[in-house]
């Protein structure tokens, strides 16, 4: 065997040295100056090869450097070569590369519209655009994002943060939206971190961000909406295979594939994601302030839990014809976690004895989601931004969960198992209608009826000898119904008064809510009517400064987790339950934004407000006499919430480029019904992230901060630190790219402290989780795409606290 080793390495020399020298004869290296009409050098303009014929995706981009020059190599040939800078027309020339060098002169972008010889000047997109109610980062114009997935590619999108954990805030905030072409799906709705990560960012043609979402959407949170758009203009096939593994056993395998043949399209998204064991170790200690029945209980102990997952999605579209587009699609989300609890239980009892016990648990997740829905999309020839849309879109999901526990007590045992079981049906219609107006005026109205059917069926079985039979507890067992229709009409007016661009709008919502539990016989009944403004004034002082205002309430409903009242008692000392009596939540949110864009340079100073005196929080009550802890919900939250953040992305040079954002916090929440329980101070976060290209197709990548979330009522966490440095490399004309990412190398393990406290008691919890960890990924992508199938724009529900 050992004199087949040198044999065998010579071969695999022989073959990559061919691989090589194959592509080395027939590439050639293209450079060139780009300057503006009075010869000053152009840095940071967008320099895009299209093959000749072929204007609909470059096969190379890249940007000039400090001093207008810039460099690419591609496959001898004909091209067509296109140069684009913020506030110039376009330069567009053809080119002829040939093996070896080639030089290409007279490249002058100018402000004016008209020929300069064999190039013909026009308008192009920039990385980054601000329109008058939205950002959007052009990901098509980004070099890198061809072999990045959805998250790394929102690290860099403005006005967004990816912590090293995957969580994604909007302008500072966590509640938000995420759409796919303008609708909900489940793969972003029930599993964000992990749909993102294996989301492909080659099939993305833009990202939009709207922190002042206007009428048309419902009134979800404050953080804004996330819209990620896929590509266009496609015809043919085109498909991505995706797979990482890392050293903490997690991983996921995807696959992506396009296909357009005439007026018929159809796409379609795959993956599974899961973990094997993960082991963590948890400590909480309750600590009474005054008497009580005891002085101290602290449990100790590990957890281990493993999960597996998938999620899909797959759209046809049709073109009726250039005007009509009928597009169907379905979807799905599967989601199973198993997992075991073992902890050592010490009561103290000040100058007595501790006694000591033990707590044992196993509990079982099922959950699942099915989705389906049309949309029917027209356009008007008289005017192209005039449009009528019709959709629909059903969902079908259940919940389930199984819980096991023992507590073994030195007086007594006591075994306890759950089971909850939980369906949700929800139907969406809608018919939303654009009227553009003279004098860049518009009207955009429309109505959506969203209704829901959901039911719970718990059983909780008691027993306190292991010989013994389980009995029912009547007391937490029951079945709930549960009935939600809402309707709503909204209208949105966008004009100019002078220099000021202002949207304005109202969105009327009704909702009835009618809930029964059959065995207690208790009925819940609840209708309420709210109307909901918003308003943006934006005033665009130049080409590169706006200065954006804006107004907005919100309102989101509870969902029926956060209503369900079945008690989770399998620690006897720690019980939580859901309240059927939970109305909706309203939130008045204040934002000024200054935005400063030049080139690929982006800049954004945010002062944001917000106030809400119903807000649905989760808060803690102890027993001082009993030695419950007793967690549960309502519309008890008072808060105020100040915050001014700052935003960069920016180019150091013609390979370094390199995002900042930081966010100064402040907020004051309070129980209500609890006048003890309130907290407040300054919290927030400090982000960074860079791309460095090291030399042909090697690059480095990276992101890292600190974060420290608002004060809460339960479970305030510490401040905790993080960084990721991405490895990656393109090989066989860029279609298949290796990565190695290294997480939080310092540190194999983290602990998640938070404490709840109130003048009555005190409780301090940590988990210590693996931290460092190293993912191996590849992804390979095949076919050619000239234009997406997907036509719709989709039905999405925003109301909801899940």
């Amino acid at each position: 065997m050992r004199s087949m080793r040198p044999c065998f390495y010579q071969c695999i020399f022989f073959l990559l040295n061919s691989f090589t020298s194959n592509g080395q004869d027939k590439q050639g290296k293209l450079t060139g100056t780009v300057s503006d009409s009075t010869k000053k050098p152009l840095p940071y303009a967008t320099v895009s090869l299209y093959r000749a014929g072929q204007l609909t995706e470059p096969i190379k981009r890249t940007y000039t450097n400090t001093k207008g020059n810039f460099q690419l190599t591609a496959d001898t040939g004909k091209y067509q070569l296109i140069i684009s800078h913020t506030g110039f027309g376009e330069a567009n020339t053809p080119v002829h590369i040939k093996s070896g060098d080639n030089e290409i002169a007279g490249l002058v972008l100018t402000a004016s519209i008209h020929s300069l010889q064999n190039i013909t000047v026009t308008a192009r997109k920039a990385l980054i655009e601000q329109s008058d109610d939205k950002l959007i980062y052009n990901v098509e114009n980004d070099p890198a994002a061809k072999s990045e997935s959805a998250s790394d590619i929102l690290r860099k999108t403005p006005l967004v943060m990816v912590d090293g954990e995957g969580n994604v805030q909007v302008n500072g905030q966590s509640n938000f939206k995420i759409l796919l072409n303008g609708r909900e799906t489940s793969m972003f709705a029930m599993n964000l971190k992990d749909a993102l990560k294996n989301f492909p960012g080659a099939v993305i043609s833009k990202i939009e961000v709207i922190t002042s979402p206007s009428a048309k959407y419902d009134a979800e949170g404050v953080g804004g909406v996330i819209n990620i758009i896929t590509k266009k203009k496609v015809i043919g096939y085109n498909g991505y295979l995706s797979s990482y593994y890392s050293t903490n056993t997690d991983f996921s395998e995807s696959a992506t594939l396009n296909l357009k043949s005439g007026k018929l399209g159809i796409t379609g998204y795959v993956s599974t994601s899961g973990s094997g064991d993960i082991t963590s170790r948890s400590t909480s200690e309750t600590t009474p302030v005054g008497a009580a029945i005891f002085s101290k209980r602290t449990l100790t102990g590990e957890r281990t839990a493993r999960n597996l997952g998938g999620f899909g999605n797959v759209e046809v579209s049709y073109e009726i014809d250039s005007l009509n587009t009928l597009a169907t699609y379905v979807n799905f989300w599967r989601f199973k976690q198993n997992s075991t609890l073992q902890q050592t239980v010490i009561t103290e009892h000040g100058a007595q004895p501790f006694e000591t016990g033990y707590y044992t648990q196993g509990n079982r997740s099922e959950n699942a989601n099915t989705g389906i829905g049309a949309d029917f999309i027209r356009k008007y020839k008289s005017n192209p931004e005039k449009e009528l849309d019709f959709r629909f879109n059903g969902q079908s999901s259940k919940n389930n969960g199984f819980n096991n526990s023992l507590q073994d007590n030195p007086a007594s045992d006591r075994y306890v198992s759950n089971t909850s079981e939980a369906k949700n049906h929800e139907y969406t219609f809608a018919i939303d209608f654009i009227q553009p107006l003279q004098a860049k005026r518009k009207i955009e109205t429309g109505t959506k009826a969203i209704l829901r059917n959901a039911s719970s069926d718990f059983k909780s079985l008691v027993k306190y000898n292991t010989a013994d039979n389980y009995k029912l507890n009547p007391s937490n067992t029951d079945v709930f119904n549960y009935h939600q229709e809402v309707y709503s009409a909204y209208a949105s007016y966008n004009f100019y008064l002078g220099k000021y661009n202002i949207r304005s709008g109202l969105r009327l919502e009704h909702t009835d809510i009618s809930g029964d539990f059959i065995t207690s016989k208790t009925i819940v009944s609840q209708h309420y009517t709210d109307l909901i403004p918003n308003v943006v004034i934006t005033r665009r002082f130049s080409s590169l400064y706006t200065l954006t205002a804006s107004y907005n309430l919100r309102l989101q409903r509870p969902y029926i987790t956060n209503l369900n009242p079945f008690v989770n008692n399998t620690d006897s000392l720690n019980i939580s339950y859901g309240n059927p009596n939970l109305g909706p939540q309203t939130l008045h949110s204040v934002s000024v934004q200054n935005r400063f864009t030049k080139g690929k340079l982006f800049a954004a100073v945010s002062l944001n407000g917000s106030y809400t005196n119903s807000m649905i929080v989760q808060y803690a009550a102890f027993n001082k006499n009993s030695g419950v802890t007793s967690y549960t919900s309502a519309n008890a939250g008072k808060e105020y919430q100040a915050s001014i953040g700052l935003n960069l992305n920016t180019p150091l040079n013609d390979k370094l480029t390199v995002g900042l954002y930081s966010l100064l916090r402040y907020n004051d929440i309070e129980n209500k019904f609890n006048l003890l329980q309130h907290r407040k101070g300054l919290s927030g976060s400090a982000f960074g992230n860079f791309y460095y290209k090291v030399v042909g197709n090697f690059t480095i990548s990276g992101s890292g901060g600190v974060n420290r979330s608002p004060y809460a009522l339960v479970n305030t966490p510490n401040t905790q630190a993080f960084y990721q440095v991405n490895f990656g490399y393109k090989f066989f004309h860029e279609k298949l790219s290796a990565t190695i990412n290294v997480n939080n190398f310092h540190k194999q393990f983290v602990n998640y402290r938070s404490v709840t406290e109130d003048p009555n008691f005190r409780i301090v919890s940590s988990t210590i989780s693996p931290y460092r960890v190293i993912y191996f990924g590849v992804t390979y992508n095949f076919g050619k795409l000239k234009e997406n199938v997907s036509k719709k724009k989709g039905v999405s529900n925003d109301d909801l606290v899940q």
